[in-house]
């Protein structure tokens, strides 16, 4: 009997630890107009504004000091490449005059022949660039001529 008593006791003594929270006054709703005020909103357009800023930043300074430049320089060129296993390419570059075929694979680059006269003109591919195909796609290939 003295079990059932303490055990009913207990929970009411928890109960009772809860009621000055309950007697404390609810604070007034914020209305959602006043969450959006100007100075909040320029606080967020600022800090975006100096991210994107910032993100600029980084590209430019990557840009001049890593040498990451748009185009290759020299006379060196890709004219084609071709995968032949799943890790091994044949790339014919494009060296002045003469061609040169080479295998590449994970690290190792061989020299497999040395064309005199081109064996491929560089000026044809076998692809057409995005440009023709967008031209052809949007109907505009005979409108510039």
């Amino acid at each position: 009997m003295m079990r059932l008593a303490a055990r009913s006791i207990l929970p009411l003594a928890f109960l009772l630890l809860a009621i000055p929270a309950g007697a404390q006054e609810v604070a007034p709703a914020v209305s959602p107009s006043s969450l959006f005020t100007g100075d909040y909103l320029l606080q967020v357009v600022g800090s975006f504004v100096v991210v994107i800023l910032l993100l600029v930043a980084v590209l430019v300074m990557l840009k001049r000091f890593n040498g990451v430049s748009t185009s290759m320089g020299g006379d060196m060129r890709v004219v084609s490449s071709v995968g032949v296993g799943q890790r091994e390419r044949a790339v014919l570059l494009q060296v002045g005059e003469q061609q040169v075929l080479l295998g590449v694979g994970p690290g190792n680059v061989r020299t497999l022949h040395v064309f005199d006269e081109p064996a491929v003109s560089a000026t044809s591919s076998a692809t057409p660039s995005f440009s023709d195909v967008w031209k052809v796609a949007t109907g505009k290939a005979g409108a510039e001529q």
